[in-house]
């Protein structure tokens, strides 16, 4: 079933299949170019799902041609324009909120990318938590060919995710680089041989996601992020404070024997 919020977001339509909710840019014209009322319509999807807890895992992906060629020119030009009478830092936080979104749902959220996935499309899918690519998906930060940088969490989240030395790499040359690459880089987790390939590795990592306690996963993202962030001690503690609220469920000890089925199978056939 495919439902948009309202008639207005048509750009970007929501489809259910149980606990999933796929998130698809639907501006295949454009190559799904990310343009201001795109971006609206993504903060609202995203917002709409937020507290919907049916949803126990989100997926982002773009139909037609390519995942997301990036940001429109037309977005650019609007930023540039208003950037006279307000002070940037505003409006570039008004973008920057919308990928927030994607760290602080309380779930896992995947995107699967194909063909291109340049700038602003490689900043969305940095914000996601997994990331499987077609083989034939290029990827990129060309942001320095204009003069200027990746600032929607580009250079934030590259250098968290891959390091300084492959960040100043992509940003300050500018290159694309195939899916192997980017697996290589740590920037993918799964390069898929094509669309059919990765909607198989997509399912096999739906499934381990959504079996598991949806609080546990949840509180187990933000633990990570956390510690990402934060000193060695304080980590510590914030295990002990997450763990706290998760032994105090009351349906806790019930769990045991399918996680230990679980195991068990993880165990027979390891990847």
């Amino acid at each position: 079933m495919i439902t948009a919020y309202d008639a207005a977001m048509s750009l970007i339509n929501i489809e259910r299949s149980g606990a999933v909710a796929t998130v698809w840019l639907d501006r295949a014209d454009k190559r799904n170019a990310l343009d201001a009322a795109m971006m609206r319509a993504l903060a609202e999807a995203l917002d709409g799902l937020r507290d919907d807890g049916a949803a126990r895992a989100i997926v982002i992906r773009g139909r037609g041609p390519a995942f997301s060629s990036g940001i429109d020119h037309t977005l650019l030009a609007e930023l540039f324009q208003r950037s006279r009478s307000v002070p940037f830092p505003h409006l570039l936080g008004e973008i920057q909120e919308v990928f927030h979104r994607l760290e602080r749902m309380h779930r896992p959220v995947v995107a699967v990318l194909h063909r291109a996935c340049m700038g602003m499309a490689l900043e969305l899918a940095l914000a996601c938590d997994f990331r499987i690519a077609t083989a034939d998906c290029v990827l990129g930060l060309p942001e320095v060919a204009f003069g200027i940088i990746p600032d929607v969490g580009g250079t934030t989240r590259l250098v968290r995710m891959i390091g300084e030395a492959r960040a100043k790499e992509l940003i300050m040359t500018g290159k694309a680089i195939t899916a192997a690459t980017a697996e290589r880089y740590g920037l993918v987790h799964e390069v898929a041989a094509d669309a059919a390939d990765a909607d198989r590795r997509l399912e096999r990592l739906l499934e381990r996601l959504t079996a598991h306690p949806p609080l546990a996963v949840g509180h187990a993202k933000q633990l990570v992020a956390a510690s990402a962030e934060t000193d060695r001690a304080s980590s510590f503690r914030l295990e002990g404070i997450f763990q706290e609220v998760l032994l105090n469920q009351p349906d806790l000890a019930g769990r045991f024997p399918g996680a230990l089925a679980f195991i068990k199978k993880e165990m027979s056939s390891p990847e």
